[in-house]
């Protein structure tokens, strides 16, 4: 009884993880309720402080910084307060996850993907080395293709159109580029062992603690 309770309840968090980019999208697509959209922006701030302060203990006056500019915007307009969080809050992320794989390309380090393919299967063909480190590059363009094209649909585009972007559209981006180079990987090394999709998403989820 514990068992389907604690599954039921991952099932809940999950869902919940799952439609708050849908609910988020929709509350500023539309006019919500003043309370409501206070409610929201609060927990984009929250999640945003949170980011910012795992990413980097020594810049945790960032997010007191995010969280301040926020709430100043949200005084003045909570529709306008709420685009802040959502935009800062995707920025924290993926300038987050720049840096994360970044600092691993610059000299005397080892790329992260590389780290985690050693993690995974243990020694390295130099063809794989070369790879790897490719691998980590692409991540590297993706994220900050991610934030560029925020920035342009921000400035050019429709609330609607940026909003769609980085709400609806982001983890299925994250998802598409993560099983292409996965399935791409699978055929070039073919005569190779290779870790499962849980596997990479344990030692990545460990590589990523702060």
């Amino acid at each position: 009884m514990r068992e389907a309770a604690n599954w039921l309840g991952v099932g809940a968090g999950l869902s919940v993880i799952a439609l708050y980019p849908l609910f988020l999208h929709g509350a500023i697509v539309t006019d919500l309720h003043a309370g409501t959209a206070m409610a929201l922006v609060l927990v984009q701030a929250a999640a945003t402080g949170l980011l910012v302060g795992r990413a980097s203990r020594r810049h945790r006056w960032l997010a007191l910084v995010a969280a301040a500019t926020v709430v100043a915007l949200s005084w003045h307009s909570t529709h306008h307060g709420l685009l802040a969080a959502a935009a800062l809050n995707h920025a924290a992320i993926y300038f987050g996850l720049l840096a994360l794989f970044g600092r691993t390309l610059r000299p005397g380090n080892e790329p992260l993907v590389t780290t985690m393919a050693r993690k995974i299967r243990g020694s390295l063909t130099e063809e794989m080395l070369v790879y790897t480190r490719r691998v980590t590059i692409a991540w590297c363009l993706f994220f900050a293709g991610q934030l560029a094209m925020s920035a342009l649909l921000f400035q050019s585009a429709s609330e609607a159109a940026w909003s769609f972007f980085i709400n609806i559209l982001d983890l299925p981006l994250v998802a598409t580029m993560f099983l292409l180079e996965y399935a791409y990987r699978l055929r070039r090394f073919r005569n190779y062992a290779h870790g499962s999709i849980a596997d990479v998403v344990r030692v990545f989820s460990e590589r990523a603690k702060p």
